[in-house]
């Protein structure tokens, strides 16, 4: 019965938007937002409602970088992470990623070679159109259009970090014609990367009342070598009356190859040894159709389909040597996994213009998701054991339907609104071997965002955003399955004994609830020239059922004694607040006899707390207390030159992770640069420099036992890259 209630509010949608372009009356006013070509992505960050900046087609081009990842780190509302994970708001989990406006599948998206890309589109808060999540606000990656002209490209690099090299090639052609029915381009990328990782480690703990009393010292080394290809295409055919179809392949393989060493010595005499070799293999492909229709009334209908496969293989073999004075153990492990993964799609999108400046748009979507995964796991030959609590395979099925409605009113030339809505109802079915789960959960998220021009100036504006946002748990969240620690593994055809906080086994959590949060947004822009403002934001988020991570001593299907697992768990609620303060200057607004030099940055203060953990330090992992970024770009006038810098701060900082455990990640301070020489129109040679002064890294984790407090103190080095890059139009 539910079903045809959905199908039914599907088909009501579809009949509601028919009959708004029978009915609507023609518009007498041109409020519309029309973005020209020539306007500098700081203008045209200024036309939305809602707060929208643009990486344009342009600003890509000229960068001289690789990928998605690298142009995001220049761009001042984005932050950097200790760990190098990227988002908003210093919240790389919240801030939701898609690519074309859907959630992305296969290759990381970030990774994605800029030759794949058309623009990047930024929204500190949430709109309807973008969906129910993306608490910390979203990044659109849109793939690239077909260009009205023909040409081709190559593109080729190489890159360095401490000895290991990598290469990179990428390729784009472009065949279009204003008069021919059928126009096309094809891409294709590939890339190898090598990179190391060393480690050294001390671990120590406290009984009650008694000092620091060491315990081990332990050596960890990795080295792991990235591959990838992808390629891609779009083919658009006019077929008459406003109407185009276009179909966008693309398909992709990526391969991880990792090598690792590990020492531990204990103080005692007994040592561990153990030598890992891991290999993952991520093949897909996706296949979207998209009819769009331009009625005579310019309104536009769109009808999306899409299909994608997601296959996915690794196979890791781990060495252990155990020695205790005379005896010596060893243990041979394989581990085995494949997972198949498949998701169908189906997208309706309609845009229309009512009288008196509204811009009504209105959607719905059906996804299905089914995903099946088996393990084959051996110890010393033997089938391990702990993986048949639940089976050696598992099956997850979910649907998810989504409605969205949204209305930007362009009251006047100085005043304008963001009305909007979505909903989405998720339904999971988890079948684990003989135990079955199932979660559903039910999103509404209505948002609104105003606009104020000060004066009719669209330099000078007032905007505020009010938005209900979710973060629903991941299926790998709500998976029983358990990961064994590799330090504290269990031997063949028995099951595991016990083992410490700091070599915990971790498993998920199927009564997850969705995070919920009410987010607001206010900022000022001060615009200066086409090229320079000043920002100031301030946002707010309150948090319910914040998910994070326990640790407990439990007893385990898997284990003859208690042992030590890490769960994600709802932690109740959690409150956000900061303040960013933004720049971007062109030197030549205040002087015009000066070099042609950029500069941007952002200064950055956030407080979080956690309601269900005590404090000090009970904010969220990855948000410090404050940030700061520096950009510069300087434009030789006399030579086809040009010099970029950016830099980051974070400060050393602790957080509790949970009741029992807390972490300290010391400060970091990162400088990358770049040169780019335009040889000519068509040839470009670009030098990148990233981490110019790298330092060493530390962290320390606690964890709070029945034995007293261990800490375990970890030293992390960290390395320069060097990457040349050559860029030619043909």
């Amino acid at each position: 019965m539910q079903r045809k209630l959905k199908c039914f509010s599907f088909l009501l949608l579809v009949n509601s938007l028919t009959y708004a372009q029978e009915t609507q009356k023609p518009p007498t006013s041109t409020q519309q937002v029309i973005i020209n070509g020539g306007q500098t992505d700081i203008e045209k960050n200024r036309e939305f409602v809602a707060g929208k900046l643009i990486i344009s087609k342009k600003t890509i081009a000229e960068s001289g970088l690789q990928n998605v990842d690298e142009i995001l780190r220049r761009e001042p509302a984005i932050t950097i992470g200790k760990d190098g994970r990227i988002g908003l708001m210093s919240l790389p989990g919240y801030t939701q990623v898609l690519v074309d406006g859907m959630p992305p599948s296969g290759k990381d998206p970030f990774e994605l070679d800029l030759v794949h890309v058309e623009r990047i589109e930024i929204i500190k808060s949430a709109t309807a159109a973008t969906g129910p999540f993306g608490i910390a606000g979203t990044i659109n990656i849109i793939r690239r259009k077909i260009d009205p002209t023909r040409f081709s490209q190559l593109n080729a690099g190489v890159s360095s970090i401490a000895g290991q090299y990598g290469a990179n090639l990428s390729w784009l052609n472009n065949q279009a014609s204003g008069n021919a029915p059928l126009s096309f381009n094809l891409s294709l990328s590939a890339n190898r990367t090598d990179k190391p990782g060393y480690d050294s480690y001390q671990t120590t703990q406290a009984m009650s009342g008694l000092p620091l009393q060491a315990m081990l010292q332990g050596i960890r080394t990795s080295a792991s070598t990235t591959e990838y290809v992808l390629g891609a295409g779009e083919f658009a055919w006019k077929l008459g009356s406003g109407q185009n179809l276009k179909f966008s392949p693309d398909l992709g393989q990526v391969t991880v190859a990792q090598r690792g060493n590990e020492q531990r010595l204990w103080v005692d005499g007994r040592k561990f040894t153990a030598q890992e070799n891991g290999k993952d293999t991520m093949s897909s492909y996706s296949f979207p159709l998209q009819w769009s229709w331009l009625t005579e009334s310019d309104s536009r209908i769109e009808l999306k389909l899409s299909m994608n496969h997601i296959t996915t293989s690794s196979s890791n073999t781990n060495l252990q040597l155990s020695e205790n004075g005379p005896q010596i153990f060893s243990n041979l492990r394989n581990k085995g996994r494949r997972a198949e993964n498949s998701n169908q799609f189906l997208n309706l999108n309609y845009k229309t213009e009512f009288q008196g400046g509204h811009d009504f748009e209105a959607g719905t979507s059906i996804t299905h998701n089914t995903g099946d995964t088996t393990y084959e796991d051996f110890i010393n030959g033997s089938r391990d054991t702990t993986l048949s609590a639940l089976g050696y395979a598992n099956a997850t099925n979910k649907y998810s339907y989504r409605l969205f409605m949204q209305d930007d009113w362009r009251m006047n030339k100085s005043l304008a609104f963001n009305f909007g809505i979505s909903t989405e109802q998720q339904d999971i079915r988890l079948d684990e071997g003989p135990t079955h789960n199932t979660a559903n959960f039910r999103m509404w998220a209505p948002s609104i965002h105003v606009v104020k021009k000060i004066a009719g100036d669209s330099k000078r504006q007032l905007r505020a955003s009010l938005a209900r946002t979710f973060q629903a748990p991941t299926t790998n969240q709500l998976l029983l399955h358990p990961r064994i620690n590799s330090l504290a593994a269990c031997d063949a055809n028995t099951l595991c004994t016990a083992n410490t906080p700091d070599t915990a086994d971790s498993a998920g959590n199927p009564n997850l609830q969705p995070e919920s949060a009410l987010g607001l947004n206010l900022s000022y822009t001060h615009g200066i020239s086409e090229n320079s403002e000043l920002a100031v934001d301030y946002y707010m988020r309150n948090i319910s059922h914040k998910i994070g991570s326990e640790m407990s001593l439990e007893n385990l299907a898997w284990a003859s004694v208690p042992r030590y697992v890490i769960r994600p768990a709802n932690l109740g609620e959690a409150k956000i607040q900061g303040i960013n303060l933004t720049a971007r200057l062109t030197v030549r607004d205040f002087w015009k006899d000066a070099p042609k030099l950029d500069v941007s940055g952002n200064v950055g203060f956030a407080h979080s707390e956690l309601s269900n953990i005590p404090g000090p330090d009970n904010r969220l992992a990855g948000q410090t207390p404050w940030l700061a970024k520096l950009s510069a770009s300087y434009t030789a006038s006399d030579w086809p030159l040009r010099l970029n810098l950016d830099a980051n701060w974070l400060p050393g900082d602790w957080v509790r992770n949970n009741l029992t455990q807390r972490t300290y990640q010391s400060r970091m301070f990162t400088v990358n640069s770049s040169a780019s020489w335009k040889v000519n129109s068509d040839l470009r040679l670009s030098l990148n420099l990233e981490n110019l002064f790298p330092t060493d890294r530390k962290r320390i984790d606690e964890y709070l036992n029945t034995g007293g407090l261990l800490q375990q103190t970890t030293q992390s080095a960290a390395y320069r890259r060097i990457g040349l890059r050559l860029e030619m139009k043909m």
